[in-house]
C-alpha cells in the first residue's frame, strides 16, 4: 500500500476506481423557520423507507476541471499493487487559507477496510504541512454513510446550501451539507 501525489489520472485509473456514489437506508432532514427576528436551520436523522441510491457520473467538464486541480500538486492516490484503489482530488484555496476536497472515492470494494482513513488523514497532514487552517468538502445530506465517515475523521457540518442542485427544495430530497475540519 502506497500513497502518492497523482501527477495525472488515465481513464484506466478512473476505471480502477469503479462507479462514484452511494447507498443509504437514512437521511438528514431539514427543517427551516425564517421570522424577522430569526432564522433556524436544523437537521434531523431521518430512516428512509426505500434504499436511496445515487450513481453519480464525472462528465468530460468534470475532468477536465479535476486535471487542472492535479496540477496544482496537493491530489492524494491510495495503490495497492500498483492499482490506485481511493483518490482525493485536492484544491488550495489561497483567498481563505483552506483546502477544497472536490472528490473523494474508494474502490467499493475497498470500503470500510480502512483505507479512506488513511488517505483523508494524508490530506488533513498535507494541510497542516502547508499551513492551511481548515479543508472543506461538500456532501448530500443523503449520503449518510460519507456524513458519519468525515464526521469521524474530524470534520464538521459548517454549511447547508438547499439549492445548490435545483431550485425546488420543497421536497428536501438533496441538499448540499459542507463540511469542515479545522486544522491545529
Amino acid at each position: 500500500m502506497e500513497i502518492k501525489r497523482i501527477e495525472n489520472l488515465s481513464n484506466e485509473d478512473w476505471l480502477q476506481l469503479g462507479s462514484f456514489g452511494y447507498k443509504s437506508t437514512q437521511k438528514y432532514e431539514l427543517t427551516k423557520e425564517e421570522t424577522q427576528g430569526s432564522f433556524s436551520m436544523h437537521l434531523t436523522l431521518t430512516n428512509l423507507d426505500d434504499i436511496y441510491e445515487k450513481e453519480e457520473l464525472n462528465n468530460t467538464d468534470d475532468l477536465k476541471r479535476y486535471e487542472e486541480i492535479i496540477k496544482m500538486g496537493f491530489s492524494y492516490g491510495l495503490y495497492i499493487s500498483g492499482s490506485l484503489i481511493a483518490l482525493a482530488i485536492v484544491e488550495p484555496q489561497h483567498w481563505n487559507n483552506t483546502m477544497m476536497i472536490w472528490h473523494f472515492q474508494v474502490n467499493e470494494k475497498y470500503i470500510r477496510k480502512g483505507y479512506g482513513r488513511l488517505l483523508i488523514n494524508k490530506v488533513n497532514e498535507i494541510a497542516k504541512e502547508n499551513g492551511f487552517r481548515a479543508i472543506t468538502l461538500e456532501t448530500q445530506n443523503t449520503n449518510v454513510p460519507a456524513i458519519h465517515f468525515y464526521m469521524q475523521c474530524g470534520y464538521q457540518i459548517e454549511g447547508i446550501d438547499v439549492s445548490l442542485y435545483t431550485n425546488n427544495d420543497s421536497h428536501n430530497k438533496e441538499i448540499a451539507l459542507y463540511m469542515r475540519k479545522k486544522i491545529d
